[in-house]
């Protein structure tokens, strides 16, 4: 579960689960994240959005991604369906019913099955990749930017989470937030975790900080509390 606050307020929180299902008679690797606003915000700007992309567990890539976004006025709930074979994408918007397509590459994945991908790989400080994403009906061009590790601290942990600050560069909508250039850190323990954001939004600037785990692979980390001292990393 993550913490999301907006010029120092806490305004929101989100959680992503990782589960097996069972699509169109297949097994699929399900990934899903839903952020909310807190009640006392909802008033000012209510925010209930969920993400949902059913993976092969075989070769990882997407077989279908699920944006339905409630913030504010705007409401958009979309689904994507990828045809490998055609090399195809189908998208269809479930409320006015507009329909598209669009060509794919042998490896295009949506931003969020992307994120889970890119947890398999260990990547190194001081370096540049390039991904091809979908996101917004098109494929984009997605460069990533490894800076150093730094010490994350974690309210749930006595010592920092030695964590790999990444800055992608890439002009389509997000996770968390729809809009906003932001710099992003990974934990370099197995499960390479996101641990904390950081987001330039229109009038201000958005935090998302890792608040609590559910799984295995806690014995990398320190578990032992740190009780008050919950430090934030800016």
């Amino acid at each position: 579960m993550y913490s999301i606050s907006w010029n120092g307020i806490p305004v929101a929180y989100a959680t992503a689960t990782t589960s097996i299902d069972t699509f169109e008679g297949r097994e699929v690797l399900a990934l899903r994240l839903r952020a909310q606003t807190y009640s006392f915000f909802n008033h000012i700007f209510k925010v209930d959005d969920h993400h949902e992309s059913l993976v092969d567990p075989e070769t990882f890539l997407p077989i279908r991604f699920t944006k339905n976004i409630k913030e504010g006025s705007y409401h958009c709930h979309e689904i994507t369906t990828f045809d490998f074979e055609k090399r195809m994408a189908h998208y269809e918007h479930q409320t006015n019913g507009s329909k598209k397509e669009y060509a794919i590459d042998a490896d295009t994945r949506d931003i969020f099955s992307f994120m889970y991908f890119m947890r398999a790989q260990l990547l190194e400080p001081d370096s540049t990749m390039e991904y091809r994403v979908m996101s917004d009906e098109k494929v984009y061009d997605l460069i990533l930017n490894t800076d150093d590790v730094d010490g994350i601290g974690l309210p749930q942990y006595k010592r920092k989470v030695p964590s790999l600050q990444m800055v992608p560069e890439a002009m389509f909508d997000g996770l968390f937030v729809r809009k906003g250039k932001g710099t992003f850190w990974v934990s370099r323990d197995p499960r390479r975790l996101l641990t904390f954001a950081k987001i330039k939004v229109p009038f201000g600037r958005a935090r998302i900080k890792l608040r609590k785990v559910n799984g295995p692979g806690d014995d990398f980390w320190i578990t032992e509390k740190k009780g008050s001292d919950e430090s934030e990393d800016e």
